[in-house]
């Protein structure tokens, strides 16, 4: 029988599946309403989430978000303003509290029998901000331990652009390992063969919730 793989108690594809559906729903909503909400609780009560480290990665990101709702509103969008700040919590609070990573994306679309090629280029593209973003925080540290302190100032400009260059070097010979490895190990053009997609009661409800908001919406 072939494996299935599941994340937080939701098979990986059906994730993927629901991803899809609900964020871009919500990008092209007009207007903003409280049934919007309902995925969310049923995906807390659904699967494990952290919900430490998910709202300090949200914290991080609203710093970007918080400015542009500023424009806007500064601008007299204040309707705008508000659609596009809840707009973009609801979907990172949704797509974040998953463990999504380049291989589990490239799983989930793999199950679901998406593009080979396709598949393989996304994960290149998500496995290269991994690594870019991993080694970026090593650097940050090794240059803080030796005693930098970032300024406004030219040296603080030659550092970060040292660190940049060094970075993507890491980075694409690191890829290119990833690459060396993958063709060894690949399958008939895939990195590893599709597995059976677990429909079960979780993800059914999962699926439902979404869809039910969607038609919910619409119909109203």
């Amino acid at each position: 029988m072939a494996a299935t793989y599941t994340q937080k108690g939701i098979d990986y594809s059906i994730s993927f599946i629901a991803v899809l559906g609900y964020t871009f729903f919500i990008a092209t909503a007009q207007t903003i309403d409280p049934l919007w909400i309902i995925p969310l609780l049923v995906q807390f009560f659904l699967i494990k989430i952290d919900i430490r480290v998910l709202l300090l990665k949200l914290i991080k990101v609203n710093i970007f978000i918080a400015l542009t709702f500023l424009i806007l509103y500064l601008e007299g969008n204040a309707q705008l303003a508000f659609l596009v700040f809840i707009r973009a919590n609801l979907i990172l609070w949704f797509t974040l509290a998953f463990d999504f990573n380049g291989f589990n994306i490239y799983r989930a679309m793999n199950n679901l029998h998406i593009s080979k090629k396709f598949s393989m280029i996304l994960f290149f593209s998500v496995k290269y901000i991994e690594i870019f973003v991993e080694e970026y925080r090593k650097m940050e540290s090794a240059v803080r331990i030796r005693g930098f302190h970032p300024a406004f100032r030219i040296d603080t400009f030659k550092v970060y652009a040292d660190m940049i260059s060094f970075m993507i070097f890491k980075t694409i010979r690191r890829l290119n390992q990833v690459e060396d490895l993958i063709v060894l190990r690949c399958n008939n053009g895939g990195l590893i063969p599709p597995s059976k997609i677990d429909l079960g009661l979780r993800e059914f409800i999962f699926l439902v919730s979404i869809a039910g908001v969607i038609i919910g919406y619409y119909i109203k």
